[in-house]
């Protein structure tokens, strides 16, 4: 089974909320235009990156997993018949908790799960690059991580600053799934090489598929710059780049056809995640 996979590399956001939404609508409808079966948006699809300034003029932003943007896109999902992937600036109305949050949607329309299919587990704080970050005086990190089936396969999501951490990869493996989706946003630091680089190497060493989504160009937050530095991408199991956006190539759709059934394949031949040592490594 081939399966087209979609990254929408969006353009930096502003603080018109709803103009970005725009800009996200079409470009999802695009995708789904070209035959993308998955879509995936950037991290903070529809906002501009906050977490260089104090958290309370931005707490106005956040909403529900099942509030106006689920209600948006959830219809968007169903209108189109595509499997779409959401992130947002959630707030959980049981215990007062803001998340770093991705939505999914089915091409019924429904969630993929009950409530958000991730939660940003790991959050950084930094001064480098300018103006520096601050996620956990914003948000309270996931508990969790979580698959979910979607077009005949399984997957797991790692939201920017998670894709760090090996053990993130190798546990998405262990729970059976075949596609990570990487959403990202604001200034990484990394040259782009690395960039790419880091991500073909989990996905070879765990025999994942990588489809990540990233925004391109500057955006303004009470004056403080933030650059986005695209190079979204889909990524084969063995780490074969299928598909990349540079910079340069500003914002557009990263897409490339998966072969899902070849994933068994590069496992059989790539056996890493079986040759393990879990008897001394937990």
């Amino acid at each position: 089974m081939t399966l087209r996979l979609a990254a929408v590399q969006l353009p930096g956001c502003t603080d018109d909320l709803a103009a970005n939404q725009r800009v996200a609508i079409a470009a999802v409808r695009e995708a789904a235009a070209a035959g993308a079966r998955i879509v995936a948006l950037p991290e903070l699809a529809t906002l501009p990156y906050f977490c260089s300034h104090k958290p309370e003029p931005y707490r106005a932003w956040a909403e529900p997993a099942d509030g106006a943007q689920a209600t948006v896109f959830s219809a968007l999902a169903r209108e189109l018949g595509i499997t779409l992937l959401l992130p947002i600036y959630e707030r959980d109305p049981t215990t007062e908790a803001y998340h770093n949050a991705v939505l999914g949607f089915g091409p019924d329309g429904r969630s993929l799960r009950d409530g958000p299919v991730a939660r940003k587990l790991h959050l950084p704080v930094g001064d480098d690059p300018p103006p520096g970050f601050d996620e956990p005086a914003h948000f309270t990190p996931g508990d969790r991580l979580y698959v979910v089936q979607a077009e005949g396969i399984t997957l797991g999501i790692l939201v920017c600053y998670d894709r760090r951490f090996p053990e993130a990869w190798r546990a998405l493996r262990r729970k059976g799934a075949d596609l990570v989706v990487v959403p990202v946003a604001g200034s990484g630091g990394d040259d782009m090489d690395f960039f790419i680089g880091e991500m073909r190497t989990h996905a070879r060493e765990n025999g994942l598929a990588v489809l990540c989504a990233n925004k391109v160009g500057d955006e303004m937050v009470a004056g403080a710059q933030v650059d986005n530095f695209g190079y979204s991408a889909v990524i084969d199991a063995d780490g074969s780049v299928l598909a990349v956006r540079p910079t340069t190539d500003g914002p557009g759709l990263v897409l490339a056809d998966l072969d899902v059934a070849g994933i068994a394949t590069i496992r059989r031949k790539l056996r890493y995640f079986e040759h393990r040592r879990s008897d001394l490594m937990a």
